[in-house]
């Protein structure tokens, strides 16, 4: 008995190894990630598939034909069968073997990041995400980059966010204090969603970005476009708002046209009136946004949370924010 079972362990082995070669292989060279997804989902479809028939179909027949027909019938003492039982464990450890290396082979795909390829980053925070390109550009939930195979680096600033890019079937945990990375093949021009998929606070579902794909030509053009802009908007008190508004991640909580997220939109609120959480009333001017950015707590606006970490900026940083705001309509 112990002999034949071994006998059928090793000839189970036998079988799974011209599988597990090709797998390691495969692990060996780069696979664009969308295929090898998708083939991944695909097999498990189809032996999810099977085992369900193989399985449901009998049991629904053997249900219908071996059902108590008469209140005092009773069914047949059975001890077993040890051909099925070596069958029905030989059967799934094949299966098994097989489904985990190629799942440990897709993952090797994941890892492997081609040669030729450009590197950008992504830092998370509550609730957006800050986008690097390699010539150093800061963009918010969005991220530019041209054609060709993109590495991603990662990490968070506060708590543990997702970046996950459901077209290109990859995601990667952002982890406060660590860098992680993925890697996908723009292949086509074209605007892209970016989720976090990871639950990460009141904003999570607003946490949204893009990715934008562009030719070549075109991206080179759109560098040289950004880093004009940036040293014209640097030389006004605007224009370094801006760019403090932006590099702080207020826009992941704050909306800029209008729409009100995990706090109330920033366009238009120089001036305005606005109903704090003890019911009084206050104008928004330069001493609140002031005492906002420094100190959230101390007079928290009606209908928001107390998320708000306070930030301290030098007089003259204060001062350009709310010029840029003072613009923003």
């Amino acid at each position: 008995m112990l002999k034949q079972v071994l006998r059928l362990l090793m000839a189970a082995l036998v079988v799974s190894i011209p599988y597990v070669a090709a797998a390691a292989e495969r692990a060996a060279r780069v696979v664009d990630p969308v295929k090898a997804w998708d083939n991944h989902f695909k097999t498990w479809a189809v032996v999810g598939v099977a085992v369900y028939l193989i399985v449901t179909v009998p049991l629904i027949y053997f249900v219908i034909k071996y059902r108590r027909k008469h209140k005092d019938e009773n069914g047949a003492y059975i001890v077993g069968n040890t051909g099925l039982e070596i069958l029905w464990t030989i059967l799934p450890m094949i299966t098994i073997i097989m489904l985990g290396v190629q799942s440990w082979a897709v993952f090797n795909d994941l890892r492997e990041v081609p040669k030729d390829h450009v590197e950008v980053k992504a830092i998370g925070f509550m609730f957006g995400f800050e986008m690097y390109t390699p010539e150093g550009i800061m963009t918010l939930n969005e991220m530019r980059v041209p054609v060709g195979n993109v590495k991603v680096n990662l990490t968070s600033k506060d708590v543990i966010h997702n970046f996950a890019l459901p077209t290109f079937r990859t995601r990667e945990d952002m982890v406060p204090g660590e860098n992680t990375y993925l890697w996908f093949a723009a292949k086509e021009p074209g605007e892209y969603p970016v989720y976090c998929a990871e639950f990460c606070g009141a904003g999570h579902s607003s946490m949204l970005a893009k990715v934008i794909v562009m030719k070549k030509d075109d991206y080179e053009a759109w560098v040289k476009s950004k880093k004009s802009e940036s040293m014209t908007a640097a030389t006004t008190p605007e224009g370094k708002g801006k760019e403090l508004v932006e590099r702080l991640g207020c826009l992941g909580c704050h909306g800029i046209a209008g729409e009100v997220k995990a706090g109330p939109a920033i366009n238009g609120i120089m001036g305005k009136t606005e109903e704090l959480e003890d019911g009084t009333k206050v104008v928004v001017d330069e001493a609140f946004i002031k005492e906002k950015i420094a100190n959230p707590k101390a007079k928290p606006i009606k209908g928001f949370g107390h998320m708000m970490p306070p930030t301290m900026l030098a007089n003259e940083e204060y001062e350009a924010i709310t010029a840029y705001l003072k613009t923003t309509k």
